[in-house]
């Protein structure tokens, strides 16, 4: 397991939701800390606090445009964005909490490392493809 993918291991089992530890990785990545752009992205946890749209996906587009604001919103979170819903309706039927989940709150623990480890590695994949390297 690399270095990045065990800190964002380390920022799940701390308590931050999805979105907040992609976009708190990505600023500790840059060397900055935004404490107000974490608090604003912790409304797109749990999907949007509303069990829709999940917080890795949207967590990683944040992260996306920390690392890379000048392409991240125009080639890479669509690209982004097609794989998640792709893969997770393919696994799970659908790209909402609700679906990841089945309905059981009780799967987040086993099912939400995964996506949010699955989301990054894609992001990152992305990045780099796009000249953008996660350090």
């Amino acid at each position: 397991m690399s270095d990045d993918v065990r800190r964002l291991h380390e920022l799940l089992r701390e308590g931050k939701c999805c979105s907040v530890a992609l976009v708190q990785l990505a600023l500790e990545r840059t060397g900055r800390e935004n404490k107000e752009l974490l608090d604003a992205v912790s409304g797109l946890c749990v999907g949007v606090r509303g069990s829709r749209l999940c917080g890795a996906l949207t967590g990683a587009a944040c992260m996306m445009n920390v690392l890379a604001p000048l392409h991240a919103n125009t080639l890479m979170v669509p690209e982004l964005a097609e794989w998640f819903v792709k893969a997770m309706e393919e696994q799970y039927g659908g790209a909402d909490c609700r679906d990841i989940l089945g309905g059981d709150p009780l799967n987040k623990t086993a099912r939400c490392p995964a996506v949010v480890e699955a989301t990054y590695l894609k992001a990152k994949e992305i990045l780099e493809r796009h000249g953008y390297e996660i350090k």
